[in-house]
């Protein structure tokens, strides 16, 4: 310890004779280290961080699968039949998103998100109610007592965290219901923890538990393995199970229904584990060329130190001090640059909370905590460790008279010393290589992205969205003439073009599908029925979309509920189940046999629903009015869009007004622009564009800083030699070859190096493009053209100084 306490004074005091190269390192490692300690932050609340519920590496999510739909929701029987019939897990809940409801009361009127959930779901999960309790078998069933419980979030913002919420009757949709319970502060469904916003009303499942439907496929499953068993052991006995239905006449043969688990941790973080996975590695690169950087400054230094060293070594000092002066000093920097990154990654954390897609799991959890301060300390040990390696092995290898001669005089730079830098070049340039290539494909997948038509027009268009209560609109004429009333004002205010509704919007909620049967093409026994998405449409929503009509018409006024049954297909179902025949005036049926025959009346263009990226898929729009014709009930809750030949956010405080006017105690919410639905659909995309750019641009400096610096610092070493060269008789042009040479082949070789990496590499990242290969020519042959640019620009200021050397100065300085 006194020792170390000696080789820490003396660090110090020599670091402080040089504060600006101090200033210099530490900026340089505090750029680096910060940045890998904002993204550790990431995926410490992503991957890292246990999910708040009990053991959570034993529960899975349960989905199904048949033809042509890969992943999808149980039905209930199923549910049922998993906790019957399955000896491997310990018990099954289910839940679904039940859209939006109203409360209304003394405290306002508020749309808040609504649930539906098995009792036991909390169960299952392993946590308890922050208050009251969870739904009781006697309340979980058909036509059970009005009861409900809600989140946390909602009791603490609409009820002020009261304790006598439990038990109080609150105003759901126009009725009574009782409040049993409040969910956990920490509890999230599975599927909310990629987005910003939670359940906050919770109402029993209410399952029949006598005749329980297999059809109706719309229930979210999570499972508690038992003790030992995982996902993939869980897997092959749901295959088992589902082919024991299909052999005892349950699902068609066809159909090659079955089912499989998936670990909650990789449901919560998939999406996003090899994202964050690639941005951790890029980050990590990017460290590994700030230490190379700071290991040129710092063996510069060195070797303008060894004199120092040399007289420190000849007056007793050994190897082994000596060694341990040069490491604590690095372990210094190396410290000094991790403070530094600390407090730069507290802003970064704040920047990326800011603008990081609500996609990424977790991200109200994104902080800085005690593992992410651990983490930068032991990469500020380690750092300074690596980039004091080279110093410190200069140090080791002390030729004590040599080093006295050198010191005295301005020696041509040595071969050792030569080689030393050199590698660091390459390393640099290879790194810089990497780093680029992967950005410029994600820019390039980026633009090809943002270059997708959705199949409508977003600019002008403003949505938002109303949900009537079942209580106050029981009635179903109530409901039209509202939604009809509501357009119609919508309409006659100045700047508006077209105005209607739609059952859910674009690029902002899945669709969803439903059985279609098609008159002219029935289905054989045994085989699975047709398929399509589903969608409620209003006359003006496809004209406020400017989604193009191919042929036929677009749902007008005239498809009233009394009037003839109609529909609207997209050009994908058209191709699919109306090849080379025209689907104008031919019937469809959207349910079981008991709903009408539609005559379809239009084609429309495909348009993209469910993200840019995703297939189109066969889609069928049902009028409005005619809505309950098909499924019993008329639709409440609509989203409003709007098209506007201005600013659409002119028309919020117009609009709403509207609707307050004809429905005081409907709330509307979700009001945006169809530009910003967009802008979220592709935030994801972006936010890797933007982190892989900026972690280039930043390669990009330090690779050109650090070519200059080793150049630079080498001409100034090579002044005597050159002196004499010019004094030889040695012409301007031979000595700047000589200095770009010595610069330049190093450089070549480094992108020579990068090159063949990322041809490696860059496959991972396949997964994560759009629209341009992970080898793509362009980017492969491009970004190493734009490298020996910036290595020749690097190159090119110290080749001109030596070719300005005068012989005669140079030789008398030595």
């Amino acid at each position: 310890m006194p020792d170390l306490r000696q080789d820490v004074r003396l660090a110090l005091r020599s670091l402080f004779r040089r504060p600006g190269f101090v200033a210099v390192v530490v900026l340089t490692l505090g750029l680096g280290i910060g940045a890998n300690s904002a993204i550790f932050s990431v995926v410490n609340a992503v991957l890292l961080k246990p999910l708040p519920y009990r053991d959570p590496g034993q529960l899975a999510m349960i989905w199904s699968k048949w033809t042509n739909f890969e992943k999808t929701w149980l039905s209930p029987a199923e549910y049922l039949d998993y906790q019957k019939q399955s000896r491997l897990f310990s018990d099954v809940a289910a839940w679904d998103e039940n859209g939006e409801a109203a409360l209304t009361g003394a405290e306002g009127a508020q749309s808040v998100t609504a649930v539906e959930m098995t009792g036991n779901f909390l169960d299952v999960v392993g946590m308890v109610p922050a208050a009251g309790r969870v739904f009781s078998a006697e309340e979980d069933i058909p036509n059970g007592p009005p009861v409900v419980m809600i989140g946390y979030e909602l009791w603490q913002q609409r009820f002020g965290r009261d304790p006598s919420i439990v038990n109080r009757i609150i105003q759901v949709d126009g009725e009574s219901q009782q409040v049993v319970g409040v969910l956990p502060k920490e509890f999230k469904f599975p599927l909310e923890f990629q987005s910003r916003t939670t359940a906050q009303l919770i109402q029993p499942a209410r399952m029949d538990h006598a005749a329980p439907a297999r059809g109706n496929h719309g229930w979210y499953g999570v499972a508690r393995l038992k003790p030992g068993i995982t996902a993939a052991m869980v897997t092959p006995e749901l295959d088992n199970l589902a082919k024991g239905w299909t052999k005892a006449g349950l699902y068609p043969v066809g159909m090659q229904f079955t089912a499989f688990a998936v670990p909650m941790i990789e449901q919560v973080s998939g999406n996003v584990q090899l994202a964050l996975l690639v941005l951790a590695a890029a980050v990590g690169l990017l460290l590994l060329l700030t230490c190379a950087n700071v290991a040129n400054l710092v063996l510069t230094r060195a070797d303008s130190r060894s004199r120092e060293v040399a007289v420190r070594a000849a007056l007793g000092a050994g190897k082994g001090e000596l060694l341990r002066l040069a490491l604590t000093e690095s372990m210094l920097l190396g410290l000094g640059g991790g403070l530094l990154g600390l407090v730069l990654s507290w802003g970064g954390v704040r920047i990326l909370v800011a603008r990081a897609p609500t996609t990424i799991p977790r991200l109200a959890e994104l902080h800085v905590d005690w593992r992410v301060v651990a983490f930068t300390l032991v990469l500020s040990l380690v750092t300074g460790a690596l980039f004091g390696l080279l110093p410190v092995a200069r140090v080791s290898q002390l030729d004590l008279a040599n080093a006295l001669r050198d010191g005295s005089r301005g020696a041509s730079d040595g071969a050792e010393r030569k080689r030393g830098r050199t590698l660091l070049v390459v390393a640099e340039m290879a790194l810089a290589v990497l780093l680029v290539i992967s950005a410029g494909l994600t820019i390039k997948s980026f633009r090809n992205l943002m270059q997708v038509d959705p199949g409508f027009d977003t600019r002008g268009v403003l949505t938002m969205r109303t949900s009537l209560p079942s209580a106050t609109y029981a009635d179903e004429n109530a409901v039209l003439n509202f939604y009809r009333n509501f357009g119609n004002e919508v309409r006659q205010l100045p700047g508006v073009q077209f105005a209607g509704f739609g059952r859910v919007l674009p690029l902002a909620a899945e669709m969803g599908d439903a059985g279609i049967a098609i008159e002219a093409h029935p289905t054989p026994a045994g085989v699975p029925g047709n398929q399509a998405d589903w969608q409620a449409a209003s006359p003006g929503y496809f004209e406020a979309m400017k989604i193009r009509l191919i042929t036929g018409r677009y749902i007008d006024n005239t498809d009233t509920k009394e009037g003839l049954q109609t529909a609207v297909i997209n050009e994908a179902l058209a191709k699919e189940y109306f090849p080379g025949e025209n689907p104008i005036g031919q019937r469809v049926r959207m349910g079981g046999q008991d709903r009408p025959w539609r005559v379809v009346v239009g084609v429309v263009g495909n348009y993209h629903h469910n993200g840019l990226t995703a297939s189109f898929k066969r889609a069928f729009f049902i009028p409005a009015e005619q809505w309950s014709n098909s499924y019993g009930q008329p639709r409440r809750a609509m989203t409003l869009i709007v098209r506007s030949s201005g600013n659409p956010k002119e028309l919020i405080g117009p609009v709403a007004a509207i609707a307050r006017g004809l429905a005081p105690d409907v709330p509307v919410t979700q009001i945006t622009t169809m530009d910003d639905v967009l802008s979220a659909a592709t935030q994801e995309q972006r936010f890797t564009m933007a982190l892989m750019a900026g972690f280039a641009l930043l390669a990009l400096v330090l690779a050109a800083v650090g070519i200059y610096g080793v150049i630079s610092y080498s001409v100034s070493q090579r002044t005597r030699e050159i002196g004499i060269r010019l004094a030889l008789g040695a012409d301007v042009a031979s000595v700047r070859s000589l200095v770009l040479r010595q610069g330049m082949v190093p450089a070549v070789i480094g992108i020579g190096v990068g090159l063949a990496s990322a041809l490696l590499l860059t496959r991972y990242l396949g997964s994560l493009l759009y629209g341009v290969a992970a080898i793509d020519a362009f980017t492969f042959a491009t970004i190493p053209l734009l490298l020996l640019i910036v290595a020749a620009g690097s190159v090119l200021l110290p080749a001109m100084r030596a070719s300005r050397v005068e012989p005669v100065e140079a030789l008398r300085g030595e």
